[in-house]
Order: C-alpha cells, then structure tokens, then sequence
C-alpha cells in the first residue's frame, strides 16, 4: 500500500494537550505515512516527548519561528520553508492558527492538499479574520469534537468541509489501569491536569476547595503555565490566592510532568473545569486510568461525560455547585467507572481515531 507523503507543522512553543494528541497520533501511525514533522528550534521539551513516543529523530525538523523575537518574521520564515518543501509532499497537516495561516498557503500554490486540525472552538479563538482565511485555506478541517465543528458556524453557513475526528486513544492508560490501584490514605485526593491557562480554569477549583472548608481533600495541579506572559500572570494569581488563603498545605503544583500516570497513584478524583474545552485529552485518558472525573458542563464535555453514568458534571461558573458536588463524589465509584471505561474504549477505538485520519488523507488525494 502506498505511503502518503504529509508534512506536520507545529510550531508551538509549549506541549499541551495539542501537542499530545499529535504525539499520539504519529505514535499509531508512523509506520503508515511517509512524514516529517517541523517544530519550533527551540522547544526542547516537545522534541524530547516525541523522542520518548518512538519518532525517530530523522522525521524531525526545526524552525526559528520567532527570529528577532518577531512572530511575523517567524510566520514568513515559515511560509519560506515550506514553500521550498511542499513539492515533496502531498499534504501538509497543520496543527495550530499561526502554522495554518503560514504554512497552508504555500502548500495551496503548488495545488498540495491541506489538513487543518481545529483543537478548539473558534469562538474561544476569536482570531476574527483569520478564522475565515484559515477555513478558505483549508482542504479540509479536522474538528476533534462536535462541538468544535460547531462554531465553524461563525465563519460559514457550510459546514461540509469540517470531519469530526476524536483525538487518538493512548492505550497505555489501559494497560496500567489494570496493575496499579490509587493507595488509600486519610486524604482525598483532586487533580487538575494541563497547562495552567486561564480557559483551564484552575482557579474555579481553588475557589471551591477554600468554600469546602475540609483540610482532609488535598487538591494537585498537574502541570505547568505556558511561556506567554498572561498564562504566567495566571499562575501568579492562583500561587497568590494558595497563600493568602491559607490553602498551601492542601494544595499541591507539580510543575511539568511528561507522563501523568507517575502523577496518579493517589489520585481519587480528576476535575475539568475548563470553559469550553474542546474535548479533553484529560478526561478520557484518566477515565480509561479508572479514576473518575467530575467536569464543567462546557464545550465538548459533555460529548464525554454523561452525568451520574460515566462521570459527574457542574454547572460552569457556578462555585458553590462545584464544591458541594466535590463534597458529595467522595463515595464509591465502582460503577461510574466502569461505565466510562467501557465507553471510552467504543468511542475512541482506533477505527473511529488514526484509521479514520488515514482514511480522510487517501479521500482528499483521490
């Protein structure tokens, strides 16, 4: 079977959610692709985590993405590049807005087909203009989430040339699920897992773990802010707020960690309370873990979580609910966890995830 040539740009300067799922895509089909993935020179720690997946390290590439501390001047290196690359490619799959609006047009000029991987909802963007040049750039555009594919009404009254792909399962969740077990110890333990940005959220957590007012519920952000300056002031504030509440000696930060299950063995409970999360690696991977997961009623949780049968929902924004539903799931999950377990594994099988992506690119070629 023929091997389609693709080029992954993603030039972003942290890893987060998108970067994994990425990561665990190229994981399910490295051998069935012919690719190459270009990223940021300087984002170390994202080569190291495809490095650890198995790419091997000949599939990488490298940019300066902001020469002269410049993001435009980066954008035109980019354009540039890939310009002089796209003949030896068929399809170029782009993994961010700034890699779309940069590198796509170039892959356009040689008439090379592109892949847009929408992670986020359009409305939560807000890029304006360059939501619509990206859909008009785009061959197809790749939504991992029914609600992402939704606010593609913003841009066009069209929404045929939006997929639904749900990002690819990490089976090893599964298989370690199976061994470990969370130790039980006179504490309750809450997580947060991801990048500590403001859309995560992390601060509707800490608000409702000081209204429980119960020094035995520890609560443990996993994970670390991003490089940009408003994600820093985030976790200043929730560094502040610890401290000025008196919450230090529940509260835990563990800074980045590249894989999360060294993170979970006391784990009880993982909360999401992002607003409008596109659809959270987080959730099913910790529900695959067997760790049960109450979440915000926004964006694509819901596609994920249905209240009382796989996982608990509250209502975003709302604090009071969230502590008392904090309260009330510290009892017996057995149930709950099967039933996430069983629904992750049929929803997110590979069939419906990196064979469904291999398909899309055969599809587009013919």
């Amino acid at each position: 079977m023929k091997k389609e040539k693709v080029l992954y740009v993603d030039t972003c300067h942290d890893v987060a959610g998108g970067q994994r799922s990425l990561i665990a895509l190229l994981e399910k089909i490295s051998d069935k692709v012919d690719f190459n993935i270009l990223i940021d020179k300087e984002n170390s720690k994202y080569k190291r985590e495809l490095l650890n997946s198995g790419i091997n390290e000949s599939h990488i590439h490298y940019i300066d993405s902001k020469p002269f501390n410049s993001r435009v001047l980066g954008g035109i290196n980019l354009m540039f590049r890939t310009l002089m690359r796209s003949k030896y490619y068929s399809i170029v799959h782009c993994n961010t807005f700034y890699d779309g609006l940069f590198a796509m047009p170039s892959f356009r000029l040689r008439g090379r087909k592109t892949v847009f991987r929408a992670r986020c909802g359009i409305e939560l963007s807000n890029h304006g203009f360059v939501d619509n040049v990206i859909y008009r750039l785009s061959t197809v555009i790749l939504a991992n989430s029914e609600y992402v594919k939704s606010t593609f009404k913003r841009v066009s009254d069209s929404l045929s040339k939006i997929s639904v792909i749900y990002n690819p399962l990490d089976l090893k969740f599964l298989d370690r699920a199976n061994v470990e077990s969370v130790q039980h110890n006179e504490k309750y333990v809450i997580a947060v897992i991801g990048a500590i940005t403001e859309v995560k959220n992390q601060m509707e957590v800490l608000h409702a773990l000081y209204l429980m007012n119960d020094t035995s519920v520890k609560l443990k952000f996993i994970g670390e802010p991003r490089s940009t300056e408003k994600d820093q002031e985030y976790y200043k504030q929730i560094q502040e707020f610890t401290q000025e509440h008196n919450l230090h000696e529940q509260v835990e930060f563990t800074g980045f960690v590249s894989d999360v299950r060294e993170k979970l063995h006391d784990v009880n409970l993982v909360c999401v309370p992002s607003d409008r999360e596109p659809l959270g690696r987080v959730i099913f991977e910790t529900q695959l873990y067997e760790i049960p997961v109450l979440a915000s009623d926004s964006g694509g949780n819901a596609e994920l979580v249905e209240n009382n049968i796989t996982g608990y929902l509250y209502e975003l924004g709302n604090v009071e609910q969230l502590a008392e539903k904090l309260q009330l799931v510290k009892t017996d999950h057995s149930r709950i966890k099967t039933n996430a377990k069983d629904f992750i594994v049929k929803r997110f099988s590979p069939e419906r995830t990196y064979l469904a992506e291999l398909s899309l690119y055969t599809d587009i070629l013919k």
